[in-house]
């Protein structure tokens, strides 16, 4: 059974399909990937690769597919994780080369377990900024991989879970996981044009998944179509499957967010944004446009400190290092793990009670739209050479890479980005009130449509 020439292409739910009609046969989709992963010219955006387990999970997957018992829609299909998820045999890095002589493992986390319950063969852990704390996608400790989309010059892939970006912009899996604080899946799949799910906080396990602010975590997909984030999602909040309903277009309300969401947009990326509105408000949506004081007010605090209590949280769980081993740390963590270290406790308090209190008047406001809408990033990806050389670029870009995302986790939204249309690394973002995910999906899945 030959793998088809459009492989990369595809949507880890068409690989599935093809896998359990028998058109392609699991070991040698996994061993096809493999020898893609090998022949990678460009810093490779896989840590750990894990050939003997995936191709036992491979033999596993034929056998029940050729007895017409697959164990989900996607048994069969391999997938990249995050270099935060436990592998059991395996450590979990991070990022770090502080983590690299830790005990390996002692069982998978608890995702990846669920994964493996749908079929799901991990083919390997993918690069991230250490300990997950950037947007960039940058580690100079490693390696860090190169966008997918803009080859004019080597350019930031985003981060933090920038290898997962990576491995399936250019075609090294069928779909990929990451974890996200404050927009590390979103920004990586906005800026390789790919989609990403950014799920409630609590929705998804997190345990065996290395931690970086525990307030704020949280797992999810990086796809290339919603129905994907719709399967895997399912499957890793062990969850049962449910099918997309048409909604009816005519009656469909958006808020556009205004004001702050956009001041800083690259004029590229708001002209996307902006003929994407257009275009869905002449498919018959209903547009709204304001300013939002929640979100205006929220992101005024967390400018006022340091980009929110995420470095504060991270800086207290790996304060052992930073206290004690910050000359082997990547340096723009460590900068940001320093602005934890200075937070006073009267700034946490300010942003722990600007969070609770505006997310509850936030769901209030936005409770008479089907969803809310504005840019994922606010700028194209700047070149790995520009942020490396210069602390000062690294942080302006890391802010405006940033800027919106974190507004979502902020204020406990679940919340996809959608790629643009066209052939710049631009993503919009929709949003809705916490635990709503499958609902978002639903809605995303058919504005999707529209726009694509």
């Amino acid at each position: 059974m030959q793998i088809p020439e459009n492989i990369k292409l595809l949507s880890a739910y068409d690989i599935g399909q093809l896998l359990y009609k028998k058109k392609m046969c699991p070991i040698d989709l996994v061993n096809f990937y493999y020898s893609e992963i090998e022949a990678y010219t460009k810093p490779n955006p896989y840590t750990i690769l894990t050939k003997k387990r995936a191709l036992i999970e491979a033999e596993n997957a034929k056998r029940r597919l050729l007895e017409n018992k697959p164990l989900s829609p996607l048994d069969g299909v391999p997938v990249a994780w995050k270099d935060l998820f436990d592998f059991k045999g395996f450590i979990t890095i991070g990022g770090s080369k502080l983590l690299e002589k830790n005990s390996s493992a002692k069982k998978d986390a608890d995702v990846v377990a669920l994964a493996k319950r749908a079929g799901l063969i991990q083919l390997g852990k993918t690069t991230t900024v250490e300990f997950a704390l950037g947007g960039l996608g940058t580690n100079a400790n490693f390696i860090t991989p190169e966008n997918t989309i803009m080859k004019d010059k080597p350019r930031v892939p985003g981060g933090s879970s920038s290898g997962s970006g990576v491995a399936l912009g250019d075609g090294l899996c069928a779909a990929s996981f990451g974890t996200d604080t404050g927009g590390s899946v979103r920004v990586p799949s906005a800026w390789n044009k790919l989609i990403g799910l950014k799920t409630s906080i609590g929705r998804i396990s997190t345990n065996g998944v290395l931690p970086l602010a525990s307030s704020y975590d949280t797992v999810g997909p990086l796809t290339k179509t919603v129905k994907d984030s719709s399967l895997l999602f399912s499957i890793l909040a062990n969850k049962s499957f449910f099918e997309f309903s048409d909604i009816d277009i005519n009656n469909t309300n958006i808020l556009v967010v205004r004001g702050l969401p956009w001041k800083d947009c690259d004029h590229a990326v708001e002209k996307a944004c902006e003929d994407i509105i257009k275009k869905l408000s002449k498919a018959g949506v209903n547009i709204f446009e304001k300013k939002v004081t929640e979100i205006e007010e929220m992101h005024k605090i967390l400018e006022k400190n340091y980009g929110g209590a995420t470095v504060v949280e991270a800086y207290n769980e790996w304060k052992d290092i930073v206290d004690n081993k910050s000359s082997f740390l990547d340096r723009d963590v460590l900068n940001r793990m320093l602005m934890g270290k200075k937070m006073t406790q009267n700034s946490i308090k300010t942003i722990y009670d600007a969070e609770e209190s505006y997310s509850k008047q936030l769901y209030s406001t936005i409770e008479e739209y089907d969803a809310i809408l504005f840019p994922t990033v606010q700028v194209l990806p700047p070149t790995i050479t520009e942020v490396q050389e210069s602390s000062e670029t690294y942080n302006k870009y890391n802010k405006l890479a940033l800027k919106n995302t974190r507004i979502a986790n902020s204020l406990r939204l679940c919340a996809i980005s959608l790629p643009c249309p066209d052939d710049l690394p631009v993503g919009i973002m929709l949003c809705m009130s916490i635990n709503k995910d499958e609902k978002l999906l639903n809605f995303a899945e058919n504005i999707y449509n529209i726009i694509k």
